[in-house]
């Protein structure tokens, strides 16, 4: 099974150039370099979202006749009944006059755009009629964007000079298209011209950001995944992120041996993060404004994501797993109210999953999730719930616990997040158990690698 991976690249954009391209390299002639010109941008997007408009309305009154083609010809239609063309003669010709030498990808674009738009409104109202009175609630309307997008299709774009780092994209001056370009950075400019020649680019955007304009350049890729029939003979890496430590992980197979484990500490960006933390606290107890320490906690808590997904997949492709377990997060009322350090923590997980995700699939491996209920509550090895309120010291006469350790009930004293890694890995496999008709296991919060053990004691098929 392959699978489509998209992912995006986003570089500023450092000025604009005033150049004229030599028709027989090629290459540009800058004269001058000088900031972006706002208003180019702010023009482009104005008569695009004037066009959609324009389209939305045409639809509209068309809907009918647009509705009893077939699918595959809807905006082939739309296209003819607004633009004229050699054999064509538009219904509406206004939208040649108000929209001259509008770009074909983009008025196609726009097209579509607008058709999507109201088959969805017609959809919702269609649906909200069919609803009794006292349920339907306010009648749905039409929205229309504010802003427009700018998108440069294939015809709009020149990317012949972005080795040198020039761009040249097609703008509207309030008069007529012309073409213009722009100066990014050499670096990114060779980060996006590698990644080019092994995948697929599509259509870059252009949008503004703290008042300054950047593009997106997006790629699409396929990867062949590992096969799905039989996960019994998957090996797999089992990961819980925890508080205490950024990950602790185990590679396990499904006759619950345990090859590995380990704990990850990233002692430089967990001390960062929380010299930020309070420090946010005490811009907060000062009465400052803590706009710019929340920036910083932010871009810190994300330099710890990548650094923790950079570890974990260095462990999934040191031991060539097959799937990468993680536990379901659902923060719904969970997150809400809670200390400010629990958030981010929750806030982190999600990134890292993200990450890893993307990464995984690159390398053909799969990726699944848990119950996270009771992964950190129950011991591993089968003794019932654990006790994390045993370890701890004394600082300046109060008593300071240790969460990171636990003790089981027969005496064990064990790190709490790597006997969660190992809960994980296990329900992975009892869930593969079930799904072929096992009976009697106990509910999954209580399931533990204990579970998996008996279950294969009774001589049940690990592999295929």
């Amino acid at each position: 099974m392959d699978m489509r991976i998209n992912t995006c690249y986003v570089v500023k954009i450092q000025s604009q150039l005033d150049a004229e391209p030599d028709k027989k390299t090629g290459s540009l002639a800058v004269s001058r370099k000088h900031q972006v010109d706002d208003r180019l941008m702010r023009q482009t997007a104005d008569v695009c979202l004037e066009a959609l408009k324009f389209c939305v309305s045409v639809i509209q009154d068309e809907w009918g006749t647009i509705m009893a083609a077939e699918s595959k010809t809807r905006k082939r239609l739309v296209d003819v009944l607004i633009h004229k063309t050699k054999t064509d003669k538009p219904k509406y010709p206004e939208f040649d006059l108000r929209f001259p030498n509008l770009p074909a990808y983009t008025r196609r674009a726009i097209v579509a755009d607008a058709l999507g738009m109201v088959r969805s409104y017609k959809s919702n109202h269609e649906n909200w009629e069919q609803t009794l009175p006292a349920e339907r609630g306010a009648e749905p309307t039409l929205g229309l964007p504010s802003r427009y997008e700018l998108t440069f299709y294939d015809q709009e774009r020149k990317m012949s000079s972005l080795a040198d780092g020039q761009i040249g994209l097609k703008l509207y001056n309030g008069y007529t298209w012309n073409w213009y370009y722009f100066q990014i950075g050499q670096s990114d400019a060779k980060r996006i011209h590698g990644l080019s020649q092994t995948r697929k680019m599509l259509s870059p955007v252009v949008d503004k950001v703290r008042g300054r304009y950047r593009i997106r350049f997006a790629f699409s890729e396929s990867k062949a995944l590992v096969s799905d029939e039989n996960r019994l003979a998957y090996r797999i890496l089992a990961v819980d992120l925890g508080i205490n430590a950024a990950a602790s992980w185990c590679i396990m197979t499904s006759d619950g041996t345990v090859h590995d484990k380990g704990v990850i500490h990233l002692d430089c960006e967990e001390g960062c993060l929380n010299h930020m933390i309070n420090r946010k606290r005490m811009y907060q107890q000062a009465g400052k404004k803590s706009r710019c320490v929340y920036r910083w906690v932010r871009e810190t808590n994300r330099q710890l994501s990548i650094a923790t997904a950079k570890a974990l997949m260095d462990v999934a492709v040191r031991y060539s797993v097959d799937c990468i377990v993680f536990e379901h997060l659902d923060s719904k009322g969970k997150v809400r109210g809670r200390k400010y350090r629990e958030r981010i923590h929750m806030w982190r997980k999600n990134d890292v999953q993200n990450r890893v995700t993307l990464q995984a699939h690159r390398y053909g491996m799969r990726i699944s999730r848990v119950c996270a209920w009771g992964t950190s509550k129950y011991a591993y090895d089968g003794s019932g719930q654990v006790d994390r309120h045993s370890i701890y010291h004394y600082e300046h006469g109060r008593k300071v616990y240790n969460y990171s350790l636990c003790t089981f009930q027969n005496g064990k004293i064990y790190n709490c997040d790597l006997s969660a890694a190992q809960n994980i890995g296990a329900r992975f496999f009892l869930r593969e158990y079930v799904h072929a008709g096992i009976e009697g296991l106990p509910a999954a919060p209580q399931r533990t690698l204990s579970t998996l053990w008996s279950v294969v004691s009774n001589g049940l098929p690990v592999a295929a």
